[in-house]
């Protein structure tokens, strides 16, 4: 059965819109496991553009980034009738990601030393994938906290917008953007330091 992607670049859900629960995500899976190719498009669509952006992240390139996403979802469809993610599925889909990202990064980075015939120490690598593992634990809690403490946490974090600009583009008021990245921060920090 051939699988339509054209849906990839389908602009995201709004952070209003309710966000699945891991019993919605764990249906899905039981649908995508049974062959049920609506399920895997949803699936597909839910999480495409969060992917990509964080294998973008591995990669620096959107070819490569696209293929590492499109990689991960057709091994999904191929293997389906195993497919029993432990866990939480996004988390499964993240790690996924990560996993094929980290791959392609190192064997990037043994071909460039072989093509220029540079030595890349085995410091500089493990410092760029600790970077990267990093901002990958950073995404991972962030898709974790509520939609609004999200979307606070990474438009002060990431757009680097102040209280005010934040509380004028969520209509909300200052000391709720504080409240909201005051709370998002302290479980970012915990899941952090639990990462270690």
């Amino acid at each position: 059965m051939a699988i339509d992607l054209r849906f990839a670049h389908q602009p995201l859900p709004s952070w209003d819109d309710d966000l699945r629960t891991d019993a919605d995500e764990r249906a899905l899976a039981d649908r995508v496991r049974a062959g049920d190719m609506d399920a895997f498009e949803a699936l597909y669509r839910r999480y495409w553009e969060r992917l990509y952006g964080f294998a973008f992240r591995y990669v620096r390139s959107k070819e490569d980034a696209e293929e590492i996403v499109q990689e991960v979802f057709f091994r999904i469809w191929r293997g389906r009738e195993h497919w029993v993610p432990a866990g939480a599925v996004r988390n499964y889909l993240y790690l996924a990601v990560r996993n094929s990202a980290r791959d392609r990064a190192e064997r990037a980075a043994v071909a460039r030393r072989w093509r220029l015939g540079q030595r890349e120490t085995a410091v500089e690598i493990q410092s760029t994938l600790e970077t990267a593992d990093l901002v990958a634990a950073v995404e991972r809690a962030l898709a974790e906290l509520p939609a609004k403490r999200a979307e606070v946490c990474k438009l002060r974090l990431v757009a680097e917008l102040s209280y005010a600009q934040i509380a004028q583009r969520l209509r909300i008021c200052e000391k709720t953007v504080e409240t909201q990245l005051a709370r998002g921060l302290k479980f970012l920090r915990e899941r952090l330091h639990d990462a270690r």
